[in-house]
């Protein structure tokens, strides 16, 4: 009588089917380095064209490596203030305020909602 064959499609191999054999294919480096390969082949490549911010340089303002740091860097002067406007709480001028949002996600008023009487919504 032949024993069966078991095929490892992440390993392309073909061994025994014994419990044991299945076993130590299963637990072997090989076998979970393939499995890794094969998942990572299913993930998107995200590519980020800007690096990690520097935490010496956001924290402090200046890096000691300057240009060459492997991190990025903003750029401070650049950076646009926050302003406030008549009839928009708060907007930049990307033209993006709260006045812009729908009545259900903007901030609530500084003196509060008056009292409304309570509605039975049945």
């Amino acid at each position: 009588m032949a024993m069966k064959k078991y095929y490892c499609e992440y390993c392309d191999k073909q061994f025994q089917d014994t419990h044991l054999d299945r076993k130590r294919h299963s637990a072997g480096i090989q076998h979970k380095q393939a499995k890794s390969r094969w998942y990572d082949s299913f993930k998107p490549e995200h590519h980020n064209p800007i690096p990690p911010f520097c935490f010496h340089f956001v924290n402090t303002g200046f890096c000691r490596y300057g240009d060459s740091c492997k991190y990025f860097h903003p750029n401070t002067q650049q950076q646009q203030p926050i302003t406030t406007t008549p009839g928009n709480i708060v907007g930049d001028t990307m033209g993006v305020s709260f006045g812009n949002l729908p009545p259900s996600l903007q901030p609530p008023p500084e003196v509060g909602y008056s009292n409304l009487p309570f509605l039975d919504w049945g």
